[in-house]
């Protein structure tokens, strides 16, 4: 598909507006523990903390490695498999990724009320924006571009675009990485 023909398929998209709307409206609500919002626990400290480290580590490995797995076969396979491996990735975005990316933030947002909430973890608080981030330039994008399934029919659709933003979530996740474990903030502390 050539550049001309791209740009008139997303000029064309009548429901564009609607999609940035709800881009938009998930991205506020997740924000709102950056200014306050509270989610009490409603399990005791250490299931809350398994659930949240389980799940976090289910999410960067699945993030990481099924994306790296998908890269290679879209970028060096023929075009059926391509087509093959960037629908196993819709699969494996809206059943693993997209409520991965829900539980591991409010659980952690659920162990940290311990400290006080985000305020009273400085550390908790910049993973949490990290994360916040990640959302913002990879995760929602992702989940909402695999969930309507546009370019099905195109295994190299957002492979540069999706690369790039992969590799900028990368970074933030080393940084909760070091933060979560050394307990340490460059932004709130």
């Amino acid at each position: 598909m050539n550049s001309t023909t791209a740009t008139a398929q997303i000029d064309d998209d009548p429901r564009k507006y609607f999609w940035f709307a709800v881009y938009l409206l998930i991205m506020a609500v997740a924000a709102l523990p950056l200014f306050g919002l509270r989610i009490p626990s409603i399990l005791p400290y250490t299931p809350m903390l398994v659930i949240h480290e389980f799940a976090a580590f289910a999410f960067v490995g699945h993030a990481f490695f099924s994306n790296i797995w998908s890269l290679r076969i879209r970028s060096t396979q023929p075009r059926e498999f391509g087509i093959w491996a960037r629908r196993h990735m819709r699969v494996l975005c809206l059943s693993v990724t997209g409520p991965i990316a829900v539980i591991t933030p409010l659980a952690g947002l659920m162990v940290v009320e311990q400290w006080g909430g985000l305020a009273g973890a400085p550390w908790a608080w910049d993973s949490y924006l990290a994360f916040w981030i990640i959302c913002a330039i990879s995760v929602v994008p992702d989940v909402i571009r695999y969930a309507r399934n546009r370019n099905a029919d195109d295994p190299m659709h957002g492979i540069i675009n999706g690369g790039i933003r992969a590799l900028a979530a990368t970074v933030l996740t080393f940084y909760i990485m070091i933060a979560m474990i050394a307990k340490v903030s460059l932004i709130a502390g």
